[in-house]
């Protein structure tokens, strides 16, 4: 079953492993638009540490769950991936994500619009079309291929009101760096813009 999902109705289901307990943290945002200022809140689950970030305003919400790495081999692995292209994948930055209109405009979401800011410089998050490549140059099987273009968030989508997407966003920064997103998106004719300061991707589990 793929991660991604869409839907006028219902709620998104998550993998058992990626259930979070919240301890909530909220901080103000300012953005490129007054229209596109929203909220942020983090909430760590107390067992396993790791951390949703979920923001919204008016017309977006964006929710970020962090995935250990373990998470990714393991998940790529049973999908037809060899150890060392699970372990490829494994090495970036990886977060699951829902994203929904909330709003009754249609909205537009490019994620090579969105960029990361960290230590290791600044870069949109690597999209479908970017793996594939490396896939075809690295002899993929088709099978493991079509799995891994279902599991990533699309590159480009169109949203009507109340529509939402599942799955997951690589950002091409190593486990464990912190990072601020900047998320953009087309509504009603306009580019909208949010900050969303002190992410941070999973890392390997200590001890």
């Amino acid at each position: 079953m793929s991660w991604v999902a869409r839907s006028t109705r219902g709620r998104a289901r998550w993998p058992r492993c990626l259930a979070l307990a919240p301890l909530t943290l909220a901080t103000s945002l300012a953005s490129a638009s007054a229209e596109a200022s929203g909220e942020l809140q983090m909430h760590t689950d107390a067992s396993s540490g790791l951390t949703t970030w979920t923001w919204q305003d008016r017309s977006l919400s964006l929710e970020l769950a962090q995935l250990l790495p373990d998470q990714t081999r393991a998940f790529f692995r049973g999908r037809g991936f060899d150890p060392d292209h699970a372990e490829l994948v494994a090495s970036h930055c990886v977060f699951q994500t829902i994203l929904r209109n909330r709003g009754d405009q249609a909205i537009k979401i490019e994620l090579h619009r969105w960029n990361s800011d960290g230590r290791e410089g600044s870069a949109p998050p690597r999209t479908n079309r970017d793996w594939q490549a490396t896939w075809v140059q690295e002899e993929v099987a088709d099978a493991a291929r079509i799995a891994f273009r279902w599991a990533l968030f699309p590159g480009e989508h169109h949203f009507e009101p109340s529509d939402w997407l599942m799955g997951m966003i690589l950002f091409d920064l190593p486990p464990a760096t912190p990072f601020e997103l900047t998320l953009r998106w087309r509504e009603d004719g306009e580019t909208h813009e949010a900050r969303l300061p002190d992410l941070r991707c999973a890392g390997e589990p200590s001890g």
